[in-house]
């Protein structure tokens, strides 16, 4: 009897304990990223709220650069108009429509292949005048692309200090998930040093963007695009290789003008397989995936975001297309490799600079081990 006792007496601790602490225990953080290609369990996706730059933000010239001349033409009509407001001529529906028409296609998808979403808390023009100040508005805000505000390595939650203004307050619909996630104590929760919201951007200050961060286990790819006023600089690279230490190895890649991030050229739909664009790495390949299976793609195919796909797991992955780019060609690519592809149109989100993998943010991506990857 003493010993029927004793067992009922562990079992009633055990349920006491929080789940994230019984998590850490089980050697699964709450919040973990290995692989680029590794099985999505979790992942944040954007909300369709935001207000375009004003013309007088003195950085919105050269982050037209990015866009094609058809949108950076848009951009300046649309300047300083929330999305609420913008109403497509053909459509008769609003950005903000249109952006979660998109959002929630996708979601059916990631759904479908057993991925957990979460959504930010909604900002609002009233919260940014409360909690910044009217005068960043200057600046826009997006909340549509929630990749850049962070990046997940390992257990390591890094907030980042953006070099594009527009989504310098996003991370503010992040707080009840963050706080929630990271209460694990097997996670580390940390930012950059961040810069004043209206300071013009530095080449010494340390700025980085999670579109430039890619993943690929033990090594960590960093994109530093030559445009000086959007995308991750190489004093942003070179924090982040202080900051993980000899844990990892963080490599520099240096892109052209045209291209805003790394994720714009390069995709990892698994491992030893490539998307990629060539002619936007300024030092040639990275000697990482120089040797992979490879599938090119044209300068003129990345501006319309062809590349920023979502690889879900290595048997599936999520691709965008848009009235200017059916994206045919790498879906064929893709499946001549074994690669269900699911399509999903996100011409809105394409006109904003940005595609599925913006859109996202992962919170669990786990490669499941094999004895290529040493497991």
């Amino acid at each position: 009897m003493k010993n029927i006792i004793m067992f009922l007496c562990a079992v009633l601790a055990f349920a006491w304990i929080p789940v994230c602490a019984r998590s850490a225990n089980a050697g699964e953080p709450s919040v973990y990223v290995d692989y680029e290609y590794g099985d999505l369990k979790e992942v944040i996706v954007g909300l369709p709220y935001g207000m375009s730059p004003s013309l007088e933000a003195k950085w919105f010239a050269d982050a037209l650069k990015v866009l094609p001349k058809d949108e950076a033409d848009y951009a300046r009509k649309t300047a300083g108009m929330l999305w609420t407001e913008m109403i497509n001529p053909e459509t008769g529906k609003s950005e903000t429509k249109m952006l979660e028409e998109e959002n929630q296609a996708f979601i059916a998808i990631l759904k479908s292949l057993g991925v957990k979403v979460y959504r930010p808390t909604e900002i609002t023009v009233d919260f940014i005048k409360e909690h910044y100040g009217g005068d960043v508005l200057l600046n826009g805000f997006s909340q549509d692309f929630p990749r850049d505000n962070m990046a997940v390595v390992g257990s390591n939650v890094i907030e980042f200090n953006l070099r594009t203004p527009i989504r310098k307050v996003d991370i503010s619909g992040f707080r009840n998930i963050l706080s929630e996630k990271c209460s694990d104590p097997t996670v580390k929760w940390f930012s950059m040093p961040h810069t004043e919201l209206l300071k013009p951007a530095s080449a010494d200050t340390p700025f980085l963007e999670g579109g430039d961060v890619i993943v690929l286990g033990k090594t960590v790819l960093v994109g530093n695009t030559q445009n000086p006023s959007v995308g991750s600089n190489e004093a942003g690279y070179q924090w982040l290789k202080n900051i993980l230490g000899n844990q990892y190895k963080v490599n520099r890649v240096r892109l052209i003008e045209s291209v805003l991030h790394l994720d714009c050229v390069l995709s990892v739909p698994r491992r030893g397989l490539a998307i990629i664009c060539e002619e936007a790495f300024v030092d040639g390949l990275p000697k990482e995936i120089k040797n992979w299976d490879l599938i090119r793609v044209r300068l003129e195919d990345v501006k319309r975001l062809a590349v920023n796909g979502v690889p879900v797991n290595s048997r599936n992955y999520i691709l965008s297309y848009n009235r200017h780019n059916d994206n045919r060609y790498i879906q064929a690519e893709l499946e001549k490799r074994g690669i269900r592809v699911h399509r999903v149109f996100f011409g809105t989100h394409n006109g904003q600079g940005g595609s599925l993998r913006c859109a996202t943010q992962p919170l669990k991506r786990k490669v499941k081990m094999t004895k290529a990857h040493g497991g």
